[in-house]
C-alpha cells in the first residue's frame, strides 16, 4: 500500500522568516491593491497567483482581475488548483511581469481577527523560494513563468526598504491613532457630532497624504527602471514627509485640540508643501512656478498649513482637462505659489490659468463638489483648518481663464 505523505504549510513558516512581522487588515488591502492595481490599470503580459479566501473589501479589485486579459491562478480551496489543502489560514498573492514582480505572503492565524502576519518581496533574487512552495501545491505547471517574468533590475533594496517602511509607518501610525481615539472616546469625548466630523475631517486629509505616497510609488518604480538613485531618494523623502503628516494627522485623533500654532518659518513650508504636491503634476506638462523669497515668519500649525496648500495645488492640477495637458509640452499651463508680506499679515496666493470656477459661492460649504467622486470637504476643510489658525482663506479671483486662490495669516 502507497504511503501518502502530506505536504506542509511552508508559507506559513516563510513569513517567520521574515521576523513574523503584523499588519493590520486594513494596511493588508492597501498592499493588495498597490501590488495589483497598477497592472488592472495598464495591462501588459504577466500573470497574477492568488489565494485570498478572506475577500472582504477585495471583491471588486479580484472581479476586475476575473473579467481582464491578465492571465491569472487562483488557489482558493475550491478552485481545483491544490494538489493537497495544506495552506489554511495562509493566504497570498504574487504579481509577476517583465518589468516587476512582487509577492506578497499573509497568514490570518494571529488571535486578532483585525491583524495578520505578512511576507513581502519586490522584484527580488530571493522570488523563487515562495513560488517554489507554491509549485509544489500547484496543479498548474508555473515554472514557465517563473523562468519568463525575472526582471533584471532584482533585489532593489531601496525600493524594498521604501515601500516596507511606507507600510509600517502607516500601520504603526494608525494602530496609535485607533488605540488613542479608543482611550479618548473613553474618557472624555462624549460628543458623537464632534467625533464623527473630526474623524473625517482627519480621514480626508489622510487619504491625501497617502495618495501622494501612492503616487511617489510608481515615480520609485521608474527610477528604478532607469537607475536614478537621486530620483529614488528624493521619492522616499517625500514619502517619509507625507507619512509623517499622515501619522500627526492620526495622533491628533486623541485630543479635543484643534491646532497647535507656533512660529513658523513660511518659506521652509512652502518648499515642503511643494515637494509634497509636485508629485500631481507628474506627467501632466504644467509647469509649477514657485515665488517664495522673502523671509517671513507665521504663527501657524505647520502640517495643516502645508496640508491646506497641498490641497489647493491638487485641485489646480485636477482643474485642466486631460486633452489640454498630455503629451502637450509647454503648453502654456501653470499653477503658480507666491507668497508677500503685507503689514502685519503674510499672503500665499495658489493661483493657475485653467477655466474659473463653476458657483464660487458654494465652494467652500460642507459636501458641495463639482467632482463624480468628491467627498466636498478639501475647502471646506481648508477654510475651517485656517480659521483654527486665526486666518483667512477666499478665492480672490476666479474669471474664464485664471483662478487665484489667496491664504492670510498673521506674522510674528
Amino acid at each position: 500500500m502507497k504511503k501518502i505523505v502530506r505536504q506542509q504549510n511552508y508559507l506559513k513558516e516563510l513569513i517567520e522568516t521574515q521576523g513574523n512581522r503584523f499588519l493590520t487588515r486594513q494596511a493588508l488591502k492597501c498592499l493588495v491593491r498597490s501590488a495589483l492595481e497598477p497592472l488592472l490599470d495598464n495591462p501588459e503580459d504577466g500573470i497574477v497567483l492568488y489565494r485570498i479566501e478572506n475577500n472582504d473589501g477585495l471583491q471588486g479589485l479580484l472581479k476586475r482581475l476575473e473579467f481582464s486579459e491578465i492571465k491569472s491562478v487562483n488557489y482558493n480551496d475550491n478552485s481545483k488548483n491544490l494538489l493537497e489543502k495544506v495552506w489554511a489560514n495562509t493566504e497570498f498573492i504574487c504579481v509577476m511581469t517583465h518589468r516587476f514582480v512582487s509577492i506578497i505572503i499573509w497568514d490570518n492565524n494571529t488571535g486578532d481577527k483585525n491583524t495578520v502576519r505578512y511576507y513581502s518581496l519586490y522584484n527580488s533574487k530571493l522570488q523563487n523560494e515562495p513560488l517554489d512552495i507554491i509549485k509544489r501545491n500547484s496543479k498548474v505547471d508555473i515554472s514557465v513563468y517563473q523562468e519568463k517574468f525575472t526582471p533584471d533590475r532584482r533585489d532593489n533594496a531601496l525600493l524594498n526598504s521604501s515601500i516596507r517602511r511606507l507600510l509600517d509607518n502607516m500601520d504603526e501610525a494608525t494602530s496609535d491613532a485607533v488605540l488613542g481615539y479608543a482611550e479618548k472616546s473613553a474618557e472624555t469625548l462624549t460628543d458623537s457630532d464632534y467625533a464623527q466630523k473630526k474623524s473625517r475631517v482627519i480621514a480626508h486629509e489622510v487619504r491625501n497624504q497617502l495618495s501622494i505616497c501612492d503616487l511617489y510609488t510608481e515615480i520609485i518604480r521608474k527610477h528604478a527602471e532607469n537607475k536614478n538613485t537621486e530620483g529614488i531618494q528624493n521619492a522616499v523623502r517625500a514619502i517619509n514627509k507625507a507619512l509623517k503628516m499622515a501619522g500627526n494627522a492620526l495622533i491628533s485623533l486623541k485630543s479635543k485640540e484643534t491646532s497647535e500654532l507656533k512660529p513658523i518659518n513660511l518659506k521652509e513650508l512652502v518648499e515642503s508643501a511643494v515637494d509634497l504636491s509636485r508629485v500631481y503634476l507628474e506627467g501632466k506638462n504644467i509647469e509649477f512656478q514657485v515665488e517664495n523669497a522673502e523671509e517671513i515668519t507665521v504663527l501657524a500649525d505647520y502640517d495643516k498649513l502645508a496640508a491646506i496648500i497641498i490641497n489647493l495645488v491638487k485641485n489646480a492640477s485636477e482643474a485642466f482637462p486631460a486633452e489640454e495637458i498630455d503629451d502637450k509640452p509647454l503648453n502654456g499651463k501653470y499653477i503658480k505659489i507666491k507668497t508677500e508680506k503685507n503689514d502685519d499679515f503674510a499672503l500665499i496666493m495658489v493661483s493657475n490659468n485653467a477655466a474659473g470656477i463653476e458657483n464660487p459661492d458654494k465652494i467652500f460649504d460642507e459636501g458641495y463638489t463639482t467632482k463624480a467622486s468628491g467627498s466636498g470637504l478639501g475647502l471646506w476643510i481648508c477654510r475651517k483648518t485656517t480659521e483654527e489658525m486665526l486666518g483667512q482663506i477666499e478665492l480672490s479671483r476666479s474669471s474664464e481663464d485664471y483662478t487665484e486662490f489667496t491664504i492670510k495669516l498673521g506674522t510674528v
